[in-house]
């Protein structure tokens, strides 16, 4: 199935981003980094600061773990084919320190994951500390350029009794 202009250009921002970097992104360079003409992203965001708020919401979306992943298969996406996504979210986490509202969008995407494990049983306080070790976890592991399959987050699940499929 061939992705919508909308969705293209929110594959091509979190790309650009984990590429580049916040302060290099542009809007013409994610029009660029889609293959369409450029104005698009003003159809469809209405401005700059539209696109970016879209883009994080399109990340978190993502980032949750999808029916039957393992924490493992979870982590090991983030890591390889989708590890510029994963670079973005890092970049965004760096530039809501600077901007309250992405902060909010970025909280609010922690806390599906959060409420997804304690639909898996987890008291609210195991959730939330397990995102952050989960959080460290993988921002270790980019530092380091650790392959995937070297990381065992399973492990880190069952320190916190999480349960997963």
């Amino acid at each position: 199935m061939e992705k919508s202009t909308r969705e293209a250009l929110l594959d091509a921002g979190l790309e650009l981003l984990g590429r580049v970097g916040f302060r290099a992104w542009s809007t013409r360079g994610v029009e660029d980094e889609a293959g369409v003409p450029h104005g698009s992203a003003r159809h469809y965001f209405a401005n700059q600061r539209g696109l970016i708020v879209e883009v994080v919401r399109h990340l978190l979306d993502g980032d949750l773990p999808r029916p039957g992943e393992t924490p493992k298969q979870q982590v090991a996406r983030w890591l390889g084919p989708e590890s510029g996504r994963t670079r973005a979210r890092y970049e965004l986490i760096i530039a809501s320190f600077h901007d309250p509202d992405l902060a909010v969008e970025l909280v609010r995407g922690r806390d599906r994951f959060v409420a997804i494990l304690i639909e898996r049983g987890m008291t609210s306080s195991d959730a939330a500390e397990l995102v952050a070790a989960l959080d460290g976890l993988v921002l270790d592991a980019l530092l380091r350029r650790q392959a995937p399959e070297t990381l065992d987050p399973e492990r880190t699940f069952k320190k916190f009794g999480a349960k997963f499929p």
